[in-house]
């Protein structure tokens, strides 16, 4: 590859790793190129992007970046799953793949600035998603007024029953 070209590719990916809040690292020795094209299709589906990158261009565009962290997994044949949505996603459809795909190893990733490790990963997968999430969030929400005021209204029929007890004692002595 020129120069020029090789300049290029660094610039596009260090601005797209960036821009990237999730990113997962995975090596792909030994896949089909009938089983890669699988995967970016499954993944394309969920909006996630799946590209294979030279080692020593991504070594050179992630400085600066959060994909920097992962510099240490560098080695052998690796592709960069980029996340721009919800993370959960990404990780049902590596999970549910690498079932059928054993080749499909994850080295490492990064939510927000946290680094992860592949269990991590695989453990995302058994997440809900992010809306139902939030419903069931919003759920609690909804209930916590209720159940504060039953909580509050307990207790002030307790007083006055307790208030009235000493009234009715004072009245018949």
């Amino acid at each position: 590859m020129e120069r020029r070209k090789k300049q290029k590719v660094v610039e596009e990916l260090r601005t797209k790793l960036k821009a990237l809040n999730n990113m997962f690292l995975t090596g792909y020795s030994g896949m089909s190129m009938a089983q890669i094209t699988r995967l970016r299709r499954e993944l394309r589906n969920v909006d996630v992007e799946f590209s294979v990158v030279k080692n020593s261009l991504f070594k050179i565009a992630s400085g600066g970046t959060k994909a920097e962290a992962l510099k240490d997994k560098f080695y052998g044949p690796n592709a960069i799953i980029c996340i721009y949505k919800d993370p959960t996603s990404a990780a049902r459809v590596i999970s549910s793949l690498s079932k059928d795909i054993p080749n499909l190893k994850l080295k490492a990733g990064f939510l927000g600035a946290q680094i992860i490790t592949p269990e991590e990963i695989m453990k995302l997968a058994t997440l809900p998603s992010k809306e139902i999430l939030m419903g069931k969030f919003l759920g609690l929400l909804q209930g916590m007024p209720q159940r504060l005021l039953y909580v509050l209204s307990g207790n002030i029929s307790k007083l006055m029953t307790t208030l009235n007890a000493i009234k009715h004692q004072k009245e018949q002595a």
